[in-house]
């Protein structure tokens, strides 16, 4: 999407600084075939799990639900993320899907796993899940498995993150009358919307974060309510994983500090 296109013409003068925002992301699509081997790319229902390791359990010890795995060699590169490996996301099927509004640090009933992994299709992996339980409460249905591919985008800066302000605040303040129609505009031009690795988050509500954390968090993953497939936050909300950045680890990610949230509209 050539963004410069749909933007309003009252912010074609401040395309230069739009563009000082700019970041990389992987735009996630979900078909609607399964994959063709379990190591690839999959949303729901995941098969990927190796016989030298013990399936992730919640604080109950109840196994957790594999909500979507990437296989990053498949997808386009993008710093700081591995070249290659399977990256992993569980659930659990409580009435917050795993977050801890207090916490949302505590990976007690969600988790992140990272598999270091040259060769998955080598590895060899469990053939019998029946130890899984029958999962009542999720934001997917349990026996969906979708094939997932990836397309290098970029975003800007949306106007939900706690930066915006700062950034880009004044050019929009100096609207006037004109100001929330052509922030839409905005919005919609840059592509807020949809699943994503890497990029900027885009919340239904406010920005968690603060310019005053300690920690700078940025966007890991973004899975968005997706009727097709029957992916549903709540009443059209959003999901989010964030990562510690941390400047000087630049080619880095502590995927044992993770952030989980997600809030609807």
């Amino acid at each position: 999407m050539n963004w410069t296109n749909e933007l309003p013409a009252p912010l074609l003068p401040f395309i230069d600084r739009f563009l000082a925002t700019e970041r990389a992301c992987i735009r996630l699509q979900i078909k609607d075939t399964a994959p063709s081997h379990r190591w690839q790319s999959a949303i729901g229902s995941l098969q990927y799990w190796p016989v030298a390791e013990t399936w992730p359990v919640d604080e109950n010890g109840r196994p957790l639900f594999g909500l979507i795995q990437l296989n990053l060699a498949e997808l386009p590169p993008l710093e700081p993320f591995p070249s290659h490996g399977i990256l992993q996301f569980f659930v659990t099927d409580d009435a917050f899907w795993g977050a801890n509004p207090i916490a949302p640090h505590r990976q007690d009933n969600f988790r992140v796993i990272y598999h270091d992994d040259p060769d998955p299709a080598s590895t060899p992996l469990v053939e019998d899940f029946s130890f899984l339980p029958a999962f009542e409460d999720l934001p997917l249905q349990r026996d969906l498995c979708l094939a997932i591919a990836g397309q290098t985008g970029t975003m800007l800066l949306p106007p939900d993150d706690y930066r915006f302000d700062e950034e880009l605040g004044d050019i929009f303040h100096d609207l006037g009358d004109e100001k929330w129609e052509v922030l839409r505009a905005y919005r919609k031009a840059i592509g807020t919307v949809g699943h994503r690795l890497g990029g900027y988050a885009a919340f239904a509500q406010e920005d968690p974060r603060s310019e005053n954390d300690d920690d700078t968090l940025e966007l890991l993953l973004q899975l968005d309510t997706d009727p097709a497939i029957g992916l549903l936050w709540g009443d059209y909300g959003v999901a989010h994983w964030l990562y510690k950045s941390i400047p000087e680890l630049l080619s880095t990610i502590d995927f044992n500090q993770i952030w989980y949230g997600w809030e609807s509209n």
